[in-house]
């Protein structure tokens, strides 16, 4: 009897910790909105939620700083193969420390961008934006697909892949095809 209650307390223990991480971080689902968010890009500019309706649009997000290069790949990948009018954004959610002065960190990441995305390029590197966003610290990129209303339409967290890419231009492009029809 002993033995079968000291077995039950580790799976006990188990289960409470994986249901407290599915709490902790609710990563954006297809079917739900983007949870609230403020959050300024490189050019200065504060941006939150609200500013993510109106068209379709496709979020990068990255919160390790080894990333980037993921990122740009996906980017790359995507952005001549869905329609112009699609907004392409990089979130970058980093909790990076404490003494590393947020002014050298946004110089480098200004130096990476072309300034004529700097406003694409939304950035936190406290922590708070991942927070918001429900992601946890990853060295693979998530890549969310918003409809118009700013709802989640298609959600990876992958490396880029053809399959992966496929599936975000047919998020993008089967809708495009049905509002088309008449």
């Amino acid at each position: 009897m002993a033995l079968e209650v000291s077995m039950k307390v580790p799976s006990l223990v188990m289960a409470f910790a994986l249901s407290i991480a599915a709490v902790a971080w609710a990563v954006p689902q297809p079917g739900r909105a983007l949870p609230a968010v403020s959050v300024t890009d490189l050019a200065g500019t504060r941006h939150t939620e609200r500013d993510l309706t109106g068209q379709w649009t496709v979020a990068f997000a990255m919160t390790d700083k080894d990333v980037g290069a993921n990122v740009t790949a996906w980017w790359r990948q995507i952005e001549g193969r869905v329609p112009p009018s699609t907004r392409l954004l990089t979130f970058v959610a980093l909790d990076l420390f404490a003494l590393v002065p947020t002014a050298t960190v946004v110089s480098q990441a200004r130096e990476a961008t072309p300034r004529s995305r700097w406003h694409t390029v939304w950035f936190s590197r406290d922590g708070s934006f991942a927070g918001q966003l429900g992601l946890p610290e990853s060295e693979i990129p998530w890549v969310f697909v918003l409809d118009p209303s700013g709802r989640v339409v298609e959600s990876l967290h992958a490396d880029v892949d053809a399959a992966g890419v496929a599936r975000v231009v047919a998020a993008i492009t089967a809708a495009h095809s049905a509002n088309a029809a008449p």
